[in-house]
């Protein structure tokens, strides 16, 4: 069944009046085929400089084949991107020299060391002399990896292996920062350390693009979240706009001072925005709605309508991260 495509980046009033130059990516009619399967599917995106975009979607969903197509990784079978103004198929090598990405599994030479690793890494990138020797021991220090500085790759939990990976990205700070899965096998507090970080990239100039399917990992970062399936763009927008646009995604609970009586039910099922409602007891009504900000004067207003009983307690909970992921991929299942 065709999915019904959302594209508020591509597609708004706004995005038409905003210049090539002001978007760190621009992807057109991007694909990648591995074989007879189709990973990625003609995807039309536009990325924003100086924001996180953070990418979710199942597994299969073309994640990772994105990163690695703009990172330039691995070749589009069709169609092409720009990268800070750089096309990925005829300009690669300075795609490179703009962008750099932090893979899902963390890459390294057995033998070699974490201060080796993140010294050779800046060298890459042209950091040199005092300035690279200063940058490695910083970066060592702030992602908790001094004291395993001498402990060969080989050697290191895949938590510290993890925190290693992410830590190439900050001894020379890309202008494209790309995070596959940054957070997987770290724990709590590692998590909240690297997620700083990654916010610091941007306070500092750095575009960043974030892949993960943890919710709360999303929350924490986005400025904008991007939701792929089937190798297929679904949505792009904030996280606020992406909670407004589930129908009755807002929950709202209404205590009332006397029983619930059937013309009070009736008068809020049909106030506009009403999708569902629910007698939890006999003073008590749960109802689903959309936008709840706008719900809720127009209930306010309607209660003069109905006599006496008045409302004793108002509870309002949004939709998740969950909601608005369920959403838009149950349609693509």
């Amino acid at each position: 069944m065709p999915v019904a495509k959302q594209s508020f980046d591509i597609t708004s009033s706004e995005i038409s009046e905003q210049k090539e130059e002001e978007f760190a990516v621009i992807s057109t009619e991007l694909s990648k085929d591995y074989g007879k399967k189709r990973a990625l599917n003609r995807l039309n995106l536009k990325i924003d400089k100086g924001q996180i975009l953070v990418l979710l979607g199942p597994n299969g969903s073309g994640k990772t084949t994105f990163l690695h197509l703009i990172s330039t990784v691995l070749k589009p079978t069709e169609g092409t991107a720009l990268v800070m103004g750089y096309d990925i198929r005829r300009e690669p090598l300075k795609v490179r020299q703009v962008s750099a990405i932090s893979f899902q599994d963390p890459r390294g030479f057995w033998r070699h060391k974490p201060a080796q690793i993140l010294s050779f890494h800046a060298s890459m990138y042209g950091v040199s002399g005092e300035e690279r020797k200063r940058k490695v021991e910083e970066t060592l220090k702030d992602f908790e990896l001094w004291e395993s500085r001498s402990t060969k790759f080989m050697h290191l939990s895949g938590g510290q292996s993890k925190r290693l990976e992410v830590a190439k990205l900050f001894v020379h700070r890309p202008k494209l920062a790309i995070f596959d899965e940054p957070t997987t096998m770290v724990d709590l507090d590692g998590k909240r350390m690297m997620w700083d970080k990654i916010r610091q990239l941007k306070e500092e100039g750095s575009t960043v693009i974030v892949a993960t399917n943890e919710v709360r990992e999303a929350e924490y970062l986005a400025d904008k979240i991007t939701i792929l399936a089937n190798g297929e763009h679904l949505v792009t927008d904030s996280l606020e706009r992406l909670k407004d646009s589930v129908k009755g995604g807002d929950i709202v609970d209404l205590e009332f001072a006397l029983p619930i009586e059937d013309n009070l039910l009736k008068l809020v099922q049909n106030i506009q925005g009403t999708a569902e409602s629910k007698l939890v007891s006999e003073s008590r009504l749960r109802i689903r709605v959309n936008r709840s900000e706008d719900w809720l004067p127009i209930m306010t207003d309607k209660m003069h309508e109905v006599g006496s009983n008045r409302i004793t307690s108002i509870k309002v909970a949004e939709p998740s991260l969950d909601d608005v992921f369920l959403e838009y991929t149950e349609k693509t299942a």
